[in-house]
């Protein structure tokens, strides 16, 4: 009876390991940005360069470390293969978003239905104006790797490796995405417009993309890779035009 119950201890233990490995990176994201006061720059306020900096240094470290503790799992789950088919999505992502958010789709459709003033705003930092020497090369190295690594990493293993699989069956660990049907399509799509209330429409277009190229591929990295790409040509588009409230 003892051998039993510590084979099913043993069992538990690898699920809850498991488990955790497609949800604690991002965890650590959120937790970070709520017990870090960083006072971000809204409509002319000024912004605490050092916890800002702070912040974003902290989530690339422990988001990082995050992915190394539950890399062996990760990959168990995941295996590292992609393909080209990732980058051109990611690019034409990237675009899409762009296109869309400059058009401001989404201000014209609240408008229609009179909820301009619901419209969400995100942090508009410009670092230039903020940092120097330095200071401004490291904030843009960590901005950039949270941006083009630690958030596609793990927004994809949340959403792709937890949330679409999640939906669809009691024992999802063990779910191929490419077994993933209509309710979890359904969900990563709700939850990119839930996550990207001001891009609303530009989320519907990308997310969907993405799982376009999960469905398509069956390559969880692809998803990454995809993911990487759009927020590199994403982050390089907001540095170079000042678009700062897309960043």
């Amino acid at each position: 009876m003892s051998t039993v119950h510590g084979s099913q201890g043993r069992s538990d233990a690898i699920g809850i390991w498991s488990k955790a490995a497609m949800i604690v990176p991002l965890v650590v994201f959120f937790l970070l940005g709520m017990v870090i006061d960083t006072a971000p720059t809204r409509d002319g306020e000024t912004i605490d360069a050092n916890a800002y900096l702070f912040l974003v240094a902290a989530r690339v470290l422990l988001m990082t470390a995050a992915v190394v503790v539950f890399g062996t799992e990760i990959l168990r789950q995941f295996p590292l293969r992609v393909d080209g088919r990732a980058i051109g999505v990611g690019v034409i992502g990237a675009a899409a978003w762009i296109g869309i958010c400059s058009l401001e789709m989404e201000q014209t459709l609240l408008a229609a239905f009179g909820l301009s003033d619901w419209m969400p705003s995100r942090d508009s930092v410009n670092p230039f104006a903020v940092y120097a020497g330095s200071a401004l090369a490291g904030f843009m190295a960590l901005r950039f790797a949270l941006l083009v690594i630690c958030i596609p990493v793990a927004e994809e293993l949340f959403l792709r490796g937890f949330l679409m699989r999640a939906v669809e069956v009691e024992d999802w660990p063990e779910l191929p995405l490419t077994k993933i049907a209509t309710t979890g399509w359904v969900m990563g799509t709700v939850y990119g417009i839930a996550t990207h209330p001001g891009e609303l429409i530009a989320a519907l277009v990308w997310f969907s993309m993405i799982t376009w190229l999960m469905v398509r591929t069956g390559k969880f990295w692809n998803c990454v890779l995809a993911h990487a790409v759009t927020n590199l040509v994403l982050g390089l588009y907001v540095c170079w035009f000042a678009k700062w409230h897309l960043w």
